[in-house]
C-alpha cells in the first residue's frame, strides 16, 4: 500500500514537470516535528511515554501548474528532518546474557531519546489563490533514508539494596541508534562497563545499539516508506517570493510491529510482547520560497 501510494505521487510529479506550462520553485524552512502514539502503561493504566516537537529543516524544489490565476496544483521534492523527543520511565526489565545463561531483571527504566529522521518528501497538493494568500491542501508519501537516535538510558533493580551480593546495581548506558544499520545485540564503540548480576561481573558496551536487546531479531524498528495529508497556507510578499505554514499528518504505521518491542514487561513465558499499535508523524513546518 505504501509503496504504491508513494509511486503514483512520483507520477504525478513527474506529469507536472512534463507540463510546459509548469513554474518552477525553491523552499526551505524549519519542522517542528513528533511522533504520536498510544503510549505504554503502568498497572493503574498511568501512561508511561511522551513524545515532545524536535526541531528539523526541510529544502527542495517545487513544481506548480496553474489551471487558472486562482486555481492550481503543486508539486514538491523535498529532504526534509522529522522526529521526536522520546521519554520513557516507568516500570521495566532487562535480560542480562552471558556465556551459559541470562538472568531476567525487574525494576525501573529512564528512556531518553532524540529520534532523527530523513526522509525524501512527495507532496502533491491543489491550490487556490484569494488575493496575495494561497490555501492548499493535499497528500504527500516519503521514502525513509536516514534513521538514528541518541540519548541515554538508567536501568533500577527493584531489589537494589545494601548490600548488593545478588543484586543488581543501578546500571546508566548511552545509546547510539542507527535504525537503519545497527545489527541484533551490537554495542556501539569499545568502552565497557561492569554490571553485577548474581554475584556475576558482567562485561556489557557502555553504549548500546538500536537492537542490542534483540539479539535473535533481523527486524528494523521504523518502516522505510510513509504517507498522509498534508494543508496550509501561504503569504505571497511579491510575485514570487512567499512564506507559508502547513501542518503533515501521518496516516502510516512508522514502526515495524515485530521489532515494536514493550518495555514495561515480557510475557508469561519471559519473551518479548510486541505492540501492535499505529505511530505517526505529525509534523508543522515553516516554510520561504521563491517561484521563477
Amino acid at each position: 500500500m505504501q509503496i504504491k501510494f508513494t509511486a503514483v505521487l512520483l507520477f504525478c510529479l513527474c506529469a507536472f514537470v512534463a507540463q510546459g506550462q509548469v513554474r518552477y520553485g525553491f523552499k526551505t524552512g524549519l519542522n517542528f516535528s513528533h511522533i504520536d502514539g498510544p503510549s505504554e502503561q503502568d498497572a493503574n493504566g498511568k501512561g508511561l511515554e511522551t513524545n515532545k516537537n524536535i526541531t528539523g529543516f526541510h529544502i527542495g524544489m517545487t513544481f506548480g501548474y496553474k489551471f487558472t490565476d486562482h486555481f492550481g496544483v503543486r508539486g514538491e521534492l523535498l529532504y526534509t528532518k522529522k522526529g521526536t523527543v522520546y521519554h520513557y520511565e516507568g516500570p521495566s526489565y532487562r535480560i542480562f546474557r552471558y556465556t551459559g545463561g541470562s538472568t531476567i531483571s525487574t525494576g525501573t527504566s529512564v528512556y531518553e531519546l532524540k529520534i532523527n529522521n530523513a526522509y525524501f518528501d512527495l507532496p502533491v497538493l491543489a491550490y487556490a489563490r484569494v488575493g496575495d494568500f494561497e490555501f492548499s491542501g493535499g497528500v504527500y508519501g516519503s521514502v525513509l533514508i536516514q534513521s538514528t537516535g541518541e540519548g541515554s538510558l538508567n536501568y533500577t533493580d527493584a531489589k537494589t539494596a545494601p548490600p548488593l551480593n545478588n543484586k543488581i546495581a543501578n546500571t546508566e548506558f548511552n545509546l547510539s541508534y542507527n535504525y537503519r544499520r545497527d545489527d541484533p545485540g551490537e554495542g556501539i564503540g569499545t568502552d565497557k562497563v561492569l554490571v553485577k548480576v548474581d554475584a556475576r561481573n558482567i562485561e556489557m558496551p557502555q553504549t548500546l545499539g538500536a537492537y542490542y536487546d534483540s539479539p535473535d531479531s533481523k527486524e528494523k524498528y521504523f518502516n522505510n516508506f510513509d504517507y498522509g495529508l498534508i494543508g496550509g497556507v501561504s503569504y505571497f510578499l511579491s510575485s514570487s517570493l512567499f512564506v507559508g505554514v502547513r501542518i503533515q499528518y501521518g496516516l502510516a504505521d512508522l514502526s515495524n510491529n515485530r521489532a515494536d518491542v514493550a518495555k514495561v514487561k515480557l510475557s508469561d513465558t519471559n519473551g518479548f510482547i510486541y505492540r501492535n499499535d499505529k505511530d505517526r508523524n505529525v509534523s508543522i513546518q515553516a516554510s520561504v520560497g521563491f517561484s521563477f
